[in-house]
C-alpha cells in the first residue's frame, strides 16, 4: 500500500481470523464470492498498517495491489506544482478506491495522491490474484464495478460543486457540513485543498466573514456566529 521511503513506521502483519471476520463483515460483496475465489484472494492478501500523515501512492508510482480498509481513513488529491491541492474524495472502512481500481484494471500509474487521516489497516491483494478474480467471477466483477461507480458519481458531483459553485458558496458550505458551531483543529490549507482554491483566498473570505459577524475565527478554529447567514450564503451566493 505505501512505500518504505513514506512509511518508516508501517508493517505488514499476519492475515488473522479477526481480519478476515472483520474483511467479510464490512466487505459483504466478498463474502457472497465463491468459496474458491474468496478463499483465493484471502490467502493472497496481506494486512497492513499504515500511520497518520504518510503518503500511500504519489502521482506517477505504478499500481500493484487492490485495497480493502479495515480501519482508518485514506485523503486522496490532487496536487499542482505551485503547491494547491483538491481534495477527490476519502475512503473509510469499507470503502474502495476508485483510482486503484481504474489503474490498476488500465495498468496505469496513479494520477493523484493520497494521505493517511487517521490511522489505516487494511487488506492488499496483489493485482495477479485481483485480475484473476474479475476473470472467473462475475459476482466479484460486479464487487469492484459497483463500489467503482459509486465512487466515479461522487467525483463528478465534487466536481461540479467546485465547478459551478462560487468559493464564496463553497466555504460557507464547508463550514457548515461539521454539523457543530465550532470548527476545530482545522487549517487554511486544509479548508483550501477542501474546496479546491488556494490558502490565500481561503484566509482573505474568511476575514471578510469575520467581518461580515457570521462567523469568529482564530488559530486552528472557526466558530459559527450567524448560521442562518450562512446558510443562505451557502445556497445562493452573487460574489
Amino acid at each position: 500500500m505505501c512505500r518504505e521511503a513514506d512509511c518508516p513506521r508501517s508493517q505488514v502483519i499476519n492475515k488473522s481470523i479477526d481480519n478476515t471476520e472483520l474483511l467479510l463483515r464490512l466487505y459483504p460483496g466478498i463474502a457472497d464470492l465463491d468459496d474458491d475465489v474468496r478463499a483465493r484472494l484471502i490467502a493472497s492478501a496481506q494486512t497492513v498498517n499504515v500511520p497518520p500523515g504518510a503518503s500511500p501512492f504519489r502521482k506517477g508510482d505504478p499500481c500493484k495491489n487492490f485495497i480493502l480498509v479495515l480501519e482508518g481513513q485514506v485523503r486522496v488529491q490532487l496536487s499542482s506544482e505551485g503547491g494547491r491541492e483538491v481534495v477527490l474524495y476519502r475512503v473509510k472502512r469499507g470503502g474502495t478506491c476508485a483510482l486503484t481500481t481504474s489503474c490498476l484494471i488500465g495498468n496505469e500509474e496513479y494520477p493523484a495522491e493520497s494521505v493517511i487521516e487517521e490511522a489505516v489497516t487494511a487488506m492488499m491483494i496483489p493485482d495477479v490474484e485481483f485480475r484473476q478474480a474479475l476473470l472467473d467471477s462475475e459476482e466479484f466483477r460486479e464487487f469492484v464495478f459497483r463500489g467503482f461507480s459509486r465512487r466515479l458519481c461522487s467525483i463528478v458531483n465534487r466536481m461540479e460543486h467546485v465547478a459551478l459553485k462560487t468559493i464564496d458558496e463553497r466555504l460557507a458550505h464547508h463550514l457548515l457540513s461539521h454539523g457543530d458551531d465550532t470548527v476545530s483543529d482545522i487549517t487554511h490549507q486544509v479548508m483550501a485543498a477542501e474546496i479546491g482554491t488556494a490558502r490565500e483566498v481561503v484566509s482573505r473570505k474568511l476575514k471578510r466573514f469575520e467581518s461580515d459577524g457570521l462567523i469568529r475565527s482564530s488559530r486552528g478554529k472557526v466558530e459559527i456566529i450567524d448560521r442562518e447567514n450562512l446558510q443562505m450564503l451557502a445556497s445562493n451566493s452573487d460574489t
